[in-house]
């Protein structure tokens, strides 16, 4: 019984660390973010500056920044949590039956198959945007 509430003790802890070094982490991510991009628009050539007005870089730049701060947040909270589960999972089932990680290792291939070839288009229509 004991032993129980101290795991779930732990867990709680554990939980809360993670909590706070993710968020510290994706603080750090996005203030470096936004050094980089205003370096980058500060150096930029006046030919720069003469086609595109203040306003479309102010707007852009902002918009990047409330993706970074509303969006990617949660979504990489999804997929950390995910990959671990997926992770667990993989682990669980490899010390009932080994033999299923042929079949893990045939999906993960084609996961990074599909992950490479989405990645061009996703890029492609970013770009487009």
């Amino acid at each position: 019984m004991h032993g129980f509430i101290g795991s779930i003790g732990l867990f709680v802890v554990c939980v809360f660390f993670r909590s706070i070094s993710f968020q510290l982490m994706m603080l750090q991510a996005t203030t470096n973010m936004h050094n980089k991009m205003t370096e980058k628009v500060l150096r930029a050539n006046i030919l720069f500056f003469d086609s595109n007005p203040i306003g479309r870089v102010t707007t852009r730049f902002s918009r990047d920044m409330t993706i970074l701060d509303s969006a990617i947040a949660p979504l990489t909270v999804m997929v950390t949590q995910g990959l671990l589960r997926t992770l667990s999972v993989i682990i669980s089932v490899s010390i009932v039956n080994p033999y299923l990680l042929i079949f893990a290792s045939i999906g993960t291939m084609c996961m990074i198959k599909v992950y490479r070839d989405g990645i061009t288009a996703m890029i492609d229509a970013q770009r487009l945007d």
